[in-house]
């Protein structure tokens, strides 16, 4: 039966498709049969919804509406005058909500008839608040006006205060000091008209300041009664400040303060004043209260119209919501139970054919896929012979799998050749430095021969001191010649990539000792600049010296070919965040119109025939890449090669 299935439906594809296509008859049916009976129920729960439950939601919103308006009331009603603009645009809002459920419902004539007569009392509560609010506002500005006409009193008075302080205060010491009785006489009674101005001009300042203070507070008053007080200690403070301007002699220089008093007695007191527009408000208030207390009212009785028109409707409701939970239920248990059937098909078609036929042998795939991603070498599960497309992902796993362990021995033998490539270039550059290493280790071996013939000689004298001496001496040759051969060594070592955290000025200073004996013989100077020495970089510090060799080896090469000497610098060089820079500059003769990326090729030098490959920076590019850095150079505006090396940060 099996054979036959797989030889009449032979692709995975066409037999997914016949089974979706039967669940989705399957599910149809089950459909079908629930909406037969779920027609029923809707008709109940469109009765219910359009015809009941508005009613309730409208006692309900009429109720929240009534609880907002009275809360808002309240709080304009008995808040700081300073803080109701907030409460005022959240009364407008209210106010606008509730007119427009009014005209959206309430179809009764009884409940229209209250419903606009609610709307009436509602549009005479947002007119007192637009006259409270005008009002408001044209209190802010006199309020405002009347403070700026206090400053100018109040830079009018000081002024003169001080001026007529100054003369006293002359005319006293003239005073004491004069001998004349008549000439006394005089002074005495000058000094008497001085004070006088002199308590003036202070009383002016001070009750304008008190009238100014009383205006303020006055129109802040919340109550008539407040306001009719400050109204009357303002009176007091105007009627003491005219008198005092009564006394002031008519002159030009007093001209400004008479008109700001004059001002100031306009702008308090008297028609359009500051306590004449707070009364109004008051009064507004008043108004406001009113119609508020009547839309309360009128809103309480259309609240009860509808609670009363709701009250029949509750035994409608509880005979439908019955109804509705019945067809509710017996539409629960079909669906259920076709509902079950469902999900015992599709059970069996999951275990029966989909699991054993399409999950499992995916799973063995995906295995062996991510097997191959790892770097292992996967058992493939033999599969049985079927031409579908389980087969055909088969196939093409296996090809994938021998194609990455073709790939991966081709990866092994180029890494393998990398390593000899960069392991020759050492050894080129070990060639390249024999004759200086040789000078390094001969000229401490004649040394030691020159240091035992002196030893001899002070031994047979029997000068210990002296043959003591020169043995030491000789120890430290043979020391010095000890790190020459541990650094040769250690350079001609194989390196594997390690990634260590190096110090770039220990490699620098192992390069140029290296390389001391030709940078001496060519008479170059090497400058380290100080921000190196606190850099720090991951990688391999054989490999990393052995480029540093190499490019400081070629500025070698470069700089003799001037036939002068030179200098070579090494550099800190600003980098991406997570990597350090630095770069080796020279004064030789520069890379000529060879283009810095084609230096980098194979078999590329500026050099002359015989004196190089070119394959030093080829290397050295190839090293610092397999360490996540990069290799750039460049032409020096002022002659010679700029060389940057860039290495992801130490830790």
């Amino acid at each position: 039966m099996k054979r036959l299935f797989d030889r009449l439906l032979p692709k995975i594809w066409t037999r997914l498709f016949l089974m979706i296509v039967t669940a989705v008859l399957l599910t149809w049916a089950v459909i079908g049969i629930a909406l037969y009976w779920l027609g029923n129920a809707q008709a109940l729960v469109h009765t219910f919804s359009t015809e009941h439950t508005p009613r309730l939601m409208q006692t309900t919103d009429l109720a929240a509406q009534a609880s907002d308006l009275a809360v808002l009331s309240n709080r304009i009603l008995y808040s700081n005058a300073d803080t109701p603009n907030t409460f005022e645009n959240d009364l407008r809002v209210s106010v606008d909500q509730l007119n427009q459920m009014l005209r959206d419902s309430f179809s009764t004539p009884e409940m229209q008839a209250q419903s606009l007569d609610l709307q009436r009392k509602l549009a005479g509560v947002i007119r007192s608040l637009d006259r409270a609010r005008r009002f408001e506002t044209t209190l802010r500005g006199q309020v405002d006006r009347l403070r700026w006409i206090n400053v100018d009193i109040q830079d009018e008075t000081t002024p003169l205060v001080a001026d007529f302080s100054f003369n006293i205060a002359a005319l006293i010491r003239g005073l004491t000091q004069e001998n004349d009785p008549a000439e006394r006489r005089r002074r005495a009674e000058v000094l008497m008209a001085e004070q006088a101005l002199y308590r003036t001009f202070v009383d002016i300042g001070t009750e304008a300041s008190i009238a100014s203070t009383l205006a303020v507070e006055g129109s802040a008053s919340m109550q008539k009664e407040q306001l009719k007080q400050f109204a009357g200690l303002l009176s007091d403070a105007l009627s003491r400040l005219n008198g005092q301007l009564q006394g002031l002699p008519l002159k030009a220089e007093y001209v400004t303060l008479r008109q700001s008093i004059e001002a100031l007695n306009q702008i308090t007191i008297g028609q359009g004043s500051i306590v004449s527009i707070r009364r109004n408000w008051l009064e507004e208030r008043g108004i406001l209260s009113q119609n508020l207390e009547a839309s309360l009212s009128g809103l309480s009785a259309l609240q009860s119209l509808v609670q009363d028109l709701s009250a029949d409707r509750r035994a409608q409701i509880l005979s439908t919501s019955e109804a509705f939970e019945i067809s509710a239920s017996r539409t629960v248990r079909l669906l259920v139970g076709m509902t079950i059937f469902a999900a015992l098909a599709a059970l069996t078609i999951l275990f029966a054919y989909i699991r054993p036929a399409i999950i499992r042998p995916l799973d063995h795939l995906t295995a062996a896929m991510r097997a191959i991603a790892e770097g292992r070498q996967p058992r493939l599960v033999v599969l049985p012979a079927r031409n579908d497309e389980i087969s055909q992902l088969a196939g093409a796993v296996e090809a994938f799998r021998d194609s990455v362990q073709e790939r991966d021995r081709a990866i092994e033998q180029l890494q393998q050749t990398q390593s000899e490539l960069v392991q020759t270039g050492k050894m080129a550059a070990l060639g390249n430095l024999s004759a200086g290493l040789s000078h390094e280790l001969n000229q401490p071996l004649g040394a030691i021969r020159q240091r035992l013939h002196m030893t001899g000689r002070a031994l047979e004298r029997g000068d210990v001191a002296t043959a003591q001496g020169q043995t030491e001496k000789i120890d430290d040759l043979v020391a010095r010649m000890e790190r020459i051969i541990s650094h040769l060594r250690r350079f001609a070592r194989a390196s594997e990539y390690r990634r260590d955290t190096i110090r770039i000025l220990q490699v620098t200073d192992a390069a140029c000792e290296l390389l001391r004996s030709r940078l001496d013989d060519h008479g170059i100077t090497v400058e380290i600049d100080d921000t190196l020495r606190d850099m720090t970089a991951t990688g391999d510090f054989i490999l990393i010296e052995q480029v540093v060799v190499n490019l400081v080896s070629n500025a070698i090469d470069a700089i003799a070919a001037t036939s002068g000497p030179g200098v070579i610098v090494f550099r800190a060089e600003s980098a991406a965040p997570g990597n350090v820079a630095f770069s080796v500059l020279d004064t030789g003769v520069g890379l000529g119109d060879l283009e810095p990326e084609r230096a980098f090729d194979p078999f590329v030098t500026t050099k002359p025939p015989g004196e190089g490959l070119g394959l030093g920076l080829s290397i050295s590019y190839n090293i610092i890449t397999g360490m996540g850095g990069g290799l750039r150079l460049a032409h020096r505006a002022q002659g010679g090669t700029r060389a940057t090396v860039i290495l992801p940060k130490g830790t």
